[in-house]
């Protein structure tokens, strides 16, 4: 880990990715302290104004601090974000290793079920998973994790399957270990680094399609504030107040940017062969 983030503070997107990504975090850490106003605090007479000392961002149509709302909402995109990935990387791992370890119908029925999946767009699955679980900051990880196991289980599978074919593992079954035992100890942590690379590119994935399905009205419900939820809130109201849309996206723009800098050098650090001028040391 610490050769990890010394190799990402070095690389020059990297860098920028960590700074961006670490801002928000602190962001949403210190939201009670950071925010002027509470997230839910409705100010009479101070509806829909536009920018302002008091209200730097403005207000909402309920005369809400969108800049406090902006701040709290980070809180909510990015823990779904984190917990759909946490979830999906588990699942999809299990599949992964079992497909590629054991082999035979566990493998055709591993991967028929995650083609299944990989079928459907992610925001509709999401919208249909959600629409049976009933919406809601769990049901929405539950939904943004099984869209996303596919792709760690296909990665895994391959990863597994090449790693099979390896002295360490023939040695490991000539000692009488089981299975399971290899499969966890030996294939998965050879396994890390792309499942790694995998990974921060799915959190961005995962921030992505919450907002999308709070902005239709299928993830976080209100009063909880999120940024896919403020920028519905905001299309009625875009021709008089910009600033309610344009500030939760540009908050949504730099979790993206940051997630997918840093994954981009992640991947540098597995494959030197992708680095290119831009991104180089």
């Amino acid at each position: 880990m610490r050769e990890t983030l010394a190799y990402l503070w070095h690389h020059r997107t990297g860098r920028i990715g960590v700074c961006l990504v670490s801002f928000m975090v602190l962001v949403a850490i210190f939201a009670p302290v950071i925010a002027p106003y509470g997230p839910n605090e409705q100010i009479r007479g101070a509806e829909l104004m536009g920018m302002s000392w008091e209200h730097p961002f403005g207000t909402d149509f309920l005369g809400r601090d969108i800049l406090s709302r902006t701040i709290f909402a980070s809180r909510i995109s990015l823990t779904a974000g984190a917990l759909a990935v946490v979830l999906g990387a588990v699942l999809g791992i299990a599949m992964g290793l079992s497909a590629g370890s054991l082999g035979g119908w566990t493998e055709t029925v591993m991967m028929r079920a995650s083609d299944s999946i990989m079928a459907f767009p992610a925001i509709l699955l999401g919208a249909a998973v959600v629409a049976i679980l009933g919406p809601g900051f769990v049901q929405v990880a539950i939904a943004i994790a099984i869209a996303q196991s596919p792709l760690f289980a296909r990665l895994t599978r391959a990863i597994a399957l090449s790693e099979a074919r390896l002295e360490y593992v023939e040695a490991a079954e000539s000692m009488g270990a089981t299975k399971l035992r290899i499969m966890l100890f030996h294939i998965l942590p050879n396994s890390a680094g792309p499942l790694i690379v995998q990974a921060s590119l799915s959190v961005g994935i995962a921030i992505l399609l919450e907002s999308g399905l709070s902005f239709l009205g299928l993830g976080v419900q209100p009063p909880t504030p999120s940024w896919g939820q403020m920028l519905a809130d905001a299309l009625r109201f875009i021709d008089f107040i910009p600033s309610y849309a344009i500030f939760p996206g540009i908050a949504l723009t730099i979790v993206l940017v940051g997630v997918n800098f840093i994954a981009d050098a992640l991947r540098d650090k597995i494959d030197p062969q992708s680095v290119t001028k831009g991104g180089s040391n």
